[in-house]
């Protein structure tokens, strides 16, 4: 009995996910066509992208950031990057202890304001047991799209599994960030027995430019979730911060993730 006690306790110590108190600074630059608190909202993100950099050592390439810096600048890749760092952890008691907006001289150019932020933080890793037993691998047959493109998925896998897809809309504000995709009412089975499947089976996936966004380019993202149960999520969650903490209470699934770019 004693030996059984002791193990419990062992196993909700292991459970326990602490989080790291971290200080991080960010800062963005800008010109009289942006207001400071949407200059400071950028150096803001800045700042919790490095907190979570220190806590999880992920930083973005020198790839990722040539190529967002040639679609749509440098702001967007940070603010990619920022949303894919938070599959991986979480900020908590966030506190801003300074922010600072000064004149700066940008040679070449008119003078410029520099918006300066310093943040505590505690981070979080994202603590999820992985079954290791099975894995799958997934392939876009593009990741540059127009209007009016057709998506499509290959997928291969090393054992039956139920495959859940959903495509997520970091830029929505005002709807629904996060959709399902795969099951749905043309194609309700998604329990895969092969090794290879190619979506969509029925119908297709249409690309499009979301509406009442003036940007040259917009990026989203796929989430594939292959588990042994077959989980009942919803067709739709209104912050990508909801659907997360759905899927990292569940045990015994894998997952993983593509970004691709829909031009206008």
């Amino acid at each position: 009995m004693r030996t059984l006690f002791l193990t419990i306790i062992l196993l909700l110590f292991c459970n326990i996910s602490y989080a790291e108190r971290v200080t991080a600074k960010g800062d963005h630059s800008y010109f009289g066509d942006t207001s400071d608190d949407v200059a400071c909202e950028h150096a803001l993100r800045k700042a919790k992208l490095k907190a979570l950099e220190k806590v999880l050592g992920q930083t973005i390439s020198s790839e990722e950031l040539e190529k967002c810096s040639t679609v749509d600048g440098k702001t967007n890749c940070e603010r990619n990057q920022f949303f894919l760092s938070s599959f991986g952890g979480e900020l908590t008691k966030t506190k801003e202890v300074n922010r600072e907006i000064k004149s700066v001289k940008i040679e070449n150019s008119k003078d410029a304001n520099i918006c300066l932020i310093e943040i505590k933080t505690d981070v979080k890793r994202t603590i999820q047991k992985l079954d290791p037993s099975f894995d799958f691998n997934v392939k876009l047959n593009e990741y540059n799209f127009k209007d009016g493109d057709n998506l499509i998925i290959d997928v291969e896998l090393n054992k039956p599994m139920y495959l859940t897809i959903f495509q997520i809309l970091p830029y929505e504000k005002k709807d629904y960030q996060v959709h399902k995709i795969f099951p749905n009412k043309l194609d309700k089975d998604n329990f895969i027995e092969g090794n290879n499947l190619k979506l969509p089976r029925k119908g297709k996936f249409e690309i499009y430019y979301p509406e009442n966004n003036n940007k040259k380019s917009i990026d989203e993202y796929l989430f594939f979730v292959g588990s042994k149960d077959d989980i009942k999520w919803l067709d739709k969650y209104d912050k990508m911060e909801n659907f997360r903490e759905r899927y990292i209470d569940k045990n015994m699934l894998n997952y993983t993730h593509r970004q691709y770019t829909i031009f206008r």
